[in-house]
């Protein structure tokens, strides 16, 4: 594995054009900008990527950012929308490196935080990418966002939106939502503890996007996540521990705990046990009239559909190919907290087998499943109603 700034966490190192400097500049101006100083920048002296920065605030703190920058151009192109902005994820010769793995690096003791951002030199705008959806960079493929976006952070230098990402031929199983984070260069700090937070919990897309709607001003302070999730600190922690892989199971974690509770409360329910086990549903439920079910819990996107219903992606992180969509006898119910899309921790269900099928293959569940007035309110009503 190479070093790469005394670290050796980073599985691969691409080489990288002088004009890089132009994006590395903004960051390190980004840094300052955010208030505090560049204590070490791996770029020019090592013209590879990631670029590797260490920055101190005026407390003292530091920070380690492991970055994969990518850069952004506003370019008229034909049959593209004017007020398009255009990056591409590439480093080295795309088309050889597209069919490699190209993973990010992560460092496992969360001391350093690791930033895929689509950098605006000239608009001196960025765009940070989710890891967890960009661990294995997808060389040659674009980022779009239009002019609307970058308006979005003109009050506070900070705006949070949604997107439907799709690989085309080349990652069918790609196809998925994605929450997009803009940010102008004084709030790169800002974003670096919002990446933190964000990775250190694996938080899927609905979750992510409502975390980073909590910074949207700059005057917040950390130890926000209290009361973000609506509990303690002790019992986020409680949370963490009691899960089976931290970068797997946290994912999720604080609905499923919420779900947990309800499912307590319910009448109808004799026995939910959470299930920790990587590839397993998260709930084992049995019930009063002698039937056990297994319930997967999802989050609901933060943004609704033209029509006003909810929408909620189901299928996995950490696989990949067709094995990130579920069959329809890995779980008996689907729950899904709308906690991103209402403000409060309530679920809707609905019976597997009544879940739209994937049109490559129908055996599989499909990526992304509306949730209208026809989804049970409880568990005890979706029960009642029995199996169709």
């Amino acid at each position: 594995m190479p070093e790469l700034a005394g670290r050796v966490y980073v599985p691969k190192l691409y080489r990288v054009d002088p004009e890089r400097g132009a994006v590395v500049g903004l960051l390190r101006r980004a840094v300052e900008a955010s208030g505090a100083r560049v204590v070490y920048c791996s770029f020019p002296d090592h013209r590879v990527a990631p670029v590797y920065l260490a920055a101190e605030d005026i407390d003292g703190r530091r920070y380690g950012l492991l970055t994969y920058p990518f850069t952004v151009t506003r370019r008229e192109t034909k049959n593209r929308p004017p007020d398009e902005r255009r990056g591409q994820i590439r480093f080295g010769d795309p088309t050889r490196e597209r069919d490699e793995d190209n993973p990010v690096g992560r460092d496992l003791a969360g001391v350093d935080v690791t930033l895929v951002l689509a950098v605006d030199p000239e608009e001196e705008f960025i765009v940070g990418l989710d890891p967890l959806v960009y661990e294995d960079l997808p060389m040659g493929i674009s980022v779009y966002y239009r002019d609307k976006h970058v308006d979005l952070a003109a009050d506070h230098g900070w705006a949070v939106w949604e997107r439907r990402k799709s690989g085309g031929t080349r990652r069918p199983s790609w196809v998925g939502l994605e929450t997009l984070v803009g940010f102008r260069p004084q709030r790169l700090l800002d974003y670096a503890r919002f990446e933190a937070k964000a990775s250190a919990l694996g938080l899927n897309p609905g979750l992510r996007f409502k975390l980073a709607e909590s910074f949207r001003t700059p005057d917040s302070e950390p130890h926000r996540l209290e009361t973000f999730f609506g509990m303690e600190a002790a019992t986020i922690l409680d949370i963490v521990d009691a899960n089976f892989r931290l970068g797997v199971a946290v994912r999720g974690g604080v609905a499923q705990h919420h779900l947990g509770e309800q499912l307590d409360r319910t009448p109808e329910v004799v026995r939910a046990s959470a299930i920790d086990a990587d590839g397993q549903p998260d709930f084992e439920v049995d019930t009063a009239d002698g039937r056990t079910v297994l319930v997967e819990c999802k989050t609901a996107s933060p943004k609704r559909y033209a029509d006003g219903t909810m929408k909620v992606e189901v299928q996995k992180t950490r696989d990949s190919g067709a094995g990130r969509k579920y069959t329809f006898d890995q779980f008996d119910v689907l729950a899904v907290c709308l906690f991103p899309v209402t403000g409060f921790w309530e679920f809707r269900f609905r019976w597997a087998w009544d879940l739209e099928a994937w049109d490559e293959d129908p055996s599989r569940i499909k990526a992304i499943q509306r949730v209208d007035d026809s989804w049970a309110v409880s568990l005890s009503e979706l029960v009642a109603a029995g199996p169709p």
